[in-house]
This record gives structure tokens, C-alpha cells and sequence, in this order.
């Protein structure tokens, strides 16, 4: 007796798969396959500019934005206040005369000029330290106004 089980193709019933034709394709594999495998092997699009994101990136980046950070804290310039009358009630009168000599300021017009700005207060006010009289003030508007008609005009 043999140890194999020979079975005769015609002895299986047609519809086993055996019998049927192994070569045989289904209806219409030829009349797409040609856009198929183009599609397959058409170039796909890779974008131009390309990022991979890791952890030593991220930390490579906030190391990077921190001394940026750091560097423009220690470079801005520091907001100079005022002195105040404390600090200068140490300093004697003869520094402070030789300091404005050197800047090449009197000190009388010095004083003038600060009891004349703290006397004006507004712009209003200013007008009745000028001694001008409001006559003079609208001669001068109405020959102003000509000259500027005059210009206009050529």
C-alpha cells in the first residue's frame, strides 16, 4: 500500500478548487492595472522643508531662548531716577558752583530761570509776564495773515 493518496483531478467535483484554472485572471485586471502600478510607483511629494521634533531639540531651544532672555535682562540699561534732596544735602555749595562752571552755566541765570518757570505755571499765565499788550499781539496776527495771503497768492 502507498503511503500517499493519489487522487485523480477528474475524480473531484468541478466545482473544487483544484479543478479549476489557476491562471486565470479576474474580469477587467488588464484594463486597469497599467494606472495601477503607475500609481504605485508615481514619485510621491516630500515637503521642501521638513522638521523631526525630539525632546533634546525642545531643551536645545529653551536653552537657547534663555540666554537670549538672560543677555537682553543684563544689556538694558537701568532706569536712572532722580536724586533726592538727601543725597545732595551732603555735597557743599562750592562743588556744586565749580561743577556748574565747568558745564559753563551762571548761576544767576540758573536761578532766574527756575523762579521764572515755577512763576509761569500754565501758558495762559505766561502771556502776562511778557509785557506785550494785546494790541501789539493782533498787529502782529493780521501782518502775519498778509504774508502768508501775499505767499498764497504768487
Amino acid at each position: 500500500m502507498s503511503k500517499y493518496n493519489n487522487i485523480r483531478l477528474d475524480e473531484l467535483p468541478p466545482e473544487h478548487p483544484l479543478r479549476q484554472n489557476p491562471f486565470v485572471a479576474p474580469d477587467g485586471y488588464f484594463d486597469d492595472l497599467p494606472s495601477r502600478v503607475q500609481a504605485r510607483i508615481a514619485p510621491k511629494a516630500k515637503p521642501a522643508f521638513r522638521i523631526s521634533w525630539s525632546w533634546q531639540r525642545t531643551m536645545a531651544s529653551l536653552a537657547g531662548a534663555s540666554l537670549i532672555a538672560i543677555l537682553v535682562w543684563q544689556t538694558l540699561p537701568q532706569r536712572q531716577e532722580s536724586i533726592g534732596n538727601e543725597a545732595l544735602a551732603g555735597v557743599s555749595n562750592d562743588v556744586i558752583a565749580a561743577y556748574l562752571d565747568e558745564q559753563g552755566i551762571n548761576a544767576d541765570e540758573l536761578a532766574d530761570s527756575q523762579q521764572l518757570h515755577s512763576s509761569l505755571g500754565s501758558d495762559t499765565t505766561a502771556i502776562q509776564f511778557l509785557n506785550v499788550a494785546p494790541t501789539e499781539i493782533q498787529q502782529l496776527i493780521n501782518e502775519q495773515s498778509l504774508v502768508n495771503k501775499s505767499d498764497r497768492d504768487s
